[in-house]
């Protein structure tokens, strides 16, 4: 699940500025961002990190990227995400939100929804005698995939990419790819997502072709899976000592894929209406088989032989792994400002032309129109619920994306209602790092937004919330500043989601939401006695 939290407070209360973050599907090292967000009103006392260090800036500066081949000029599809159409009655790029969506959900109207038809829905709970309003993107669901949360929200416009074209489209119409290549952690959920949204548009194509279920598909997804797990090597030892061979070469995976391009045409020259590549009869087009492919570390013994989880689920919907030994995977995908639009030299695009490179975690343009959205949705949220009080809006940073983009089109957007002559509201982004520390984290969104079009300076990113530096921590957590190790277990993130389940009702994953409330609540110190403390509510300090 994907939370924000937002704060709100009276102004004639002192309290402590919450901005929450909740459920997160299961957790993996890509450092995806959770899926769920939750909104609080409360004064914040706490240390914030809104710029990088003068060095940090002057070490960002000197080790920019050089300007590398564009993704068209090495095979590989350039979209323009912003373009493609996700108004689902007008045909517009962003849909319309009515004015009933707005208004706080009750317990009996909290249900699944679809987007881009409607928006999440906002639940008011209570924590700590304070008013926090839960995002419940955990209950956010793109059509025909299902694809949920907070990969929801990045992969929106992946989802509504187009099987075949209109009739009316024109030449130039950007059709779903055939290849999707991606890599990350063997339990992430941008690796499932994107499985789903991949696995959805192949029903699609088999609806509309009227293809019958073929004897594969009777088979268990355990079945399934372990077919494709058999295929790497199931007798491997994993936790023996790194080779540094792969299982499957990069080469040896792109020529499997030529090989079933290969197959794909054979069939095509004898279709007999149950080939899954064949020539539309009213459009004269091809229409192939989607696939997805995934380049991750080599999986553990234990999952191999018990898969679970993302990977279970991926695999069961089609994903097709190329593994990679540890010292290769750094090498493709290392670095300290997290991965490139652009795919690594190494890694031909399998159909040129036809094949999408998606960076890990979705950090790249396709996460845009889906953290706009969620802007537009926030603010007419607040707009007509916020009584002139100002907000902050708490995300859990994994890859840091979906704060580093909605902040960017939050501020889009306020100034746009300021220019409108609108009436001022006060809204500013919190990002809460659950992998690596502020630092880190400052790389990482400083990277995507000159990644996606921004300046990539770092008085453009969000505020970023830090521990308090007199906390009593171990030693691990001291090397990181206060900030948890990503998937390591501890004593203060077990108490945080005992707390928030049994007092508040609130249910945390372990790897994100649970960390990031702990991280929150070290600043929810209480009101001082004579009433007066500084708190952060909105952008403004109030004494």
């Amino acid at each position: 699940e994907d939370d924000f939290t937002m704060d709100d407070d009276d102004d004639d209360e002192e309290e402590d500025n919450d901005e929450d973050v909740i459920n997160s599907n299961q957790g993996n090292e890509d450092g995806d961002d959770i899926d769920a967000i939750e909104f609080t009103t409360m004064p914040f006392q706490g240390s914030f990190s809104s710029d990088a260090s003068p060095s940090t800036n002057n070490v960002y500066r000197k080790q920019k990227r050089k300007k590398q081949d564009t993704n068209r000029n090495r095979g590989w599809m350039d979209v323009n995400w912003e373009s493609i159409g996700i108004g689902t009655t007008t045909g517009t790029l962003m849909p319309s939100i009515n004015e009933k969506d707005n208004d706080i959900a009750s317990i009996d109207s909290l249900h699944p929804v679809t987007s881009p038809d409607h928006p999440s829905p906002v639940e008011m709970v209570v924590v700590r005698d304070r008013i926090v309003y839960v995002k419940r993107d955990d209950l956010l669901h793109l059509r025909g995939s299902r694809a949920s949360g907070n990969k929801a929200r990045k992969f929106l416009p992946l989802n509504e990419m187009k099987i075949v074209p209109d009739k009316d489209g024109g030449e130039g119409q950007m059709l779903f790819p055939d290849v999707v290549v991606s890599y990350g952690g063997p339990q992430s959920n941008a690796m499932v997502a994107i499985a789903a949204i991949v696995h959805s548009k192949n029903e699609e194509l088999k609806e509309m072709m009227g293809i019958r279920r073929t004897d594969d598909d009777e088979d268990s997804l355990l079945d399934i899976v372990q077919r494709g797990l058999d295929e790497l090597d199931p007798e491997t030892d994993f936790e023996e000592e790194d080779t540094g061979n792969d299982l499957l070469s990069m080469d040896e995976a792109a020529f499997i894929l030529e090989l079933d391009d290969e197959k794909d045409q054979d069939q095509q020259q004898g279709s007999t209406g149950s080939s899954f590549s064949q020539y539309s009869s009213f459009t004269g087009h091809r229409y192939k088989k989607k696939r997805f492919v995934y380049y991750t570390k080599k999986i553990p013994r234990y999952l191999r032989k018990q898969p679970n989880g993302n990977l279970l689920r991926a695999m069961s919907l089609g994903m097709e792994i190329v593994e990679l030994s540890n010292v290769r995977y750094a090498e493709l995908f290392g670095g300290d400002y997290g991965g490139s639009p652009i795919a690594p030299k190494e890694i031909k695009a399998p159909i040129p032309g036809r094949s999408l490179w998606i960076p890990q975690g979705g950090a790249c343009g396709v996460a845009v129109p889906g953290a706009r959205l969620l802007a537009k949705e926030i603010l007419t949220f607040w707009a007509k619920q916020g009584r002139d009080v100002p907000l902050s809006v708490c995300v859990p940073g994994g890859t840091c994306t979906t704060g580093m983009l909605l902040h960017r089109e939050m501020t889009a957007l306020l100034k746009q209602r300021e220019a409108e002559g609108q009436p001022e509201l006060d809204i500013q982004i919190v990002v809460v790092p659950c992998v690596g520390d502020d630092t880190y984290a400052m790389r990482q969104m400083m990277a995507l937004d000159e990644n996606t079009g921004g300046p990539g300076r770092a008085s453009d990113t969000p505020t970023i919330l830090r521990p308090h530096a007199d906390g009593n921590y171990g030693s691990s957590r001291r090397r990181l500043g206060g900030y948890f190790v990503f998937g390591e277990p501890a004593a203060a993130i077990l108490q945080t989601f005992q707390e928030m389940k049994e007092s508040h009702h609130v249910f945390l994953d372990l790897l994100y939401g649970a960390p990031a409330w702990s991280l929150l609540l070290q600043h929810w110190r209480a009101t001082p006695s004579n009433g007066v403390g500084k708190a952060l509510r909105g952008k403004r300090y109030i004494d």
